[in-house]
C-alpha cells in the first residue's frame, strides 16, 4: 500500500489552526466547532441547528475492512451531529484527491455514499472536489447539517466539575477493525482466524448516534465522540472543553481482550486508538443514578417503543469524574498505573496503517 497521502492534524496543530481563531462567536452561534466540541450550534430564525464534519483519508482503509473511507467519513459527521442531539437535514461531500488516485476508487466511494444517503433518506446537497498533490490517495470530508429542539439545545452544557463521566461502547473499535484488515496476513503467524475474528467490527458497530440520543433523552448534559486519538484524545478535550481536570478510573475503559493481544502484537497503545463507535456522556451528580437506571432499562428493554433506544449489548461504564484540580490522570484501581492525559500528538494506528 502506498503511503497515506492524507492524515488529522494533531492535538498541538489543532490549538493553532483555525479552531483557535472562531473563539468569538457572532450572534446566534450557541457554540462553534472547536477542541472538545463535536458539532457547532447555532440559531436561525427560532430553529437550532449544527453542523459537523467527518473526514476519513483512503490510505487507511485495506481491502476487505467492513467499512470504506467515505462510509466511515459520513458515520463520524452523524455521530457528531448526535453529541449535540441533532438530527441531519442535508450533507455535502467534499474530495482532495492526488493526480494519481485511481477513477475507479472514486466511483466505488461516491456509489456507495450515495446508497448510504438514501437508506438514511438524509440528501446529498452538493460538494466539491479538487486535485492536491500526486499520491494515490484521496481524503473525503462529509459536512452535514441538522436540525435539533430548542429544549435539547437549552439543555446542552459544559462539563463542570463534579459531573460523571461514562463510556458507551468500547475502546478502539475502528482502529481494531482497520488493523485486522492491513495486517491480515501477519496476524495469520500469531492468532487464529477464528480468534482475529473477535477482534473485527461490523459497520453498523461505528455509529454511536442511537446511544447518544438516549444518553441526552436520560439527563446527560454534554456527549463527546471517540474517533481520531482514541478514548485518550478524547477525555482530553472533555477536560479542556471544562477547562477543568479529569480523574479517570482504566477499569471504567471498556476494551475487548482480543483488541489487547491484537495491539500488544503489533506494538500500539489501544487507548490512543481510532475509536470511531464510541462516546463519552457527562451527567450531573445529582441525576446520575437515575441515568444510570434509565440507560440500562433500556439496553435491555423494549425497543419498539423507543426511538432512540439503546443498541443491544452496548457495555454503559462508569469512567470518572470531572475534578476542580487541573490534573488530568488515568489510574487503575487494583494495581499501580498511573498516566497523565496530554495533548493528543496522533493516532496510535496511523504509522501501521501507512506503511
Amino acid at each position: 500500500m502506498e503511503n497515506a497521502y492524507f492524515r488529522p492534524a494533531d492535538g498541538r496543530m489543532l490549538k493553532q489552526s483555525v479552531l483557535k481563531h472562531v473563539r468569538r462567536r457572532p450572534e446566534g452561534v450557541k457554540e462553534g466547532a472547536a477542541i472538545g466540541y463535536d458539532a457547532a450550534i447555532f440559531q436561525n430564525k427560532g430553529d437550532f441547528l449544527a453542523q459537523a464534519t467527518g473526514a476519513m483519508s483512503s490510505g487507511w482503509f485495506a481491502e476487505g475492512a467492513s467499512v470504506t473511507a467515505g462510509e466511515a467519513a459520513w458515520i463520524t459527521a452523524e455521530n457528531q451531529l448526535a453529541m449535540a442531539g441533532a438530527v441531519p437535514v442535508g450533507a455535502e461531500i467534499l474530495l482532495t484527491m492526488g493526480k494519481n488516485c485511481p477513477e475507479g476508487d472514486i466511483r466505488k466511494v461516491m456509489q456507495g455514499l450515495n446508497a448510504f444517503a438514501a437508506e438514511r433518506n438524509i440528501p446529498v446537497l452538493g460538494g466539491n472536489t479538487v486535485h492536491f498533490g500526486t499520491g494515490s490517495d484521496f481524503l473525503i470530508q462529509v459536512v452535514m447539517t441538522g436540525y435539533l429542539e430548542k429544549a435539547q439545545a437549552s439543555g446542552l452544557r459544559k462539563p463542570q466539575p463534579g459531573d460523571r463521566v461514562y463510556l458507551l461502547g468500547e475502546t478502539g473499535a475502528l482502529g481494531a477493525e482497520l488493523l485486522v484488515a492491513a495486517k491480515k496476513e501477519q496476524l495469520k503467524s500469531r492468532f487464529a482466524e477464528s480468534y482475529m475474528e473477535t477482534m473485527r467490527y461490523r459497520r453498523e458497530d461505528f455509529s454511536c448516534k442511537e446511544n447518544a440520543f438516549r444518553a441526552l433523552q436520560a439527563g446527560a448534559v454534554y456527549l463527546h465522540d471517540v474517533s481520531y486519538g482514541g478514548v485518550y484524545a478524547a477525555l482530553y478535550q472533555i477536560a479542556e472543553a471544562a477547562a477543568s481536570g479529569i480523574a479517570v478510573r482504566h477499569e471504567g475503559l471498556t476494551i475487548r481482550q482480543s483488541v489487547i493481544e491484537l495491539t500488544e502484537e503489533l506494538g500500539v497503545n489501544p487507548y490512543q486508538l481510532l475509536g470511531t463507535g464510541g462516546c463519552f456522556a457527562v451527567v450531573p451528580e445529582d441525576r446520575a443514578e437515575a441515568w444510570e437506571t434509565a440507560m440500562q432499562a433500556r439496553s435491555a428493554g423494549d425497543r419498539e417503543n423507543d426511538a432512540h433506544p439503546v443498541r443491544p449489548g452496548v457495555q454503559i461504564s462508569y469512567v470518572g469524574r470531572i475534578t476542580a484540580e487541573n490534573a488530568r490522570v488515568v489510574r487503575a484501581e487494583g494495581y499501580y498505573m498511573e498516566r497523565s492525559l496530554n495533548l493528543p500528538e496522533g493516532d496510535a494506528a496511523e504509522d501501521l496503517l501507512n506503511e
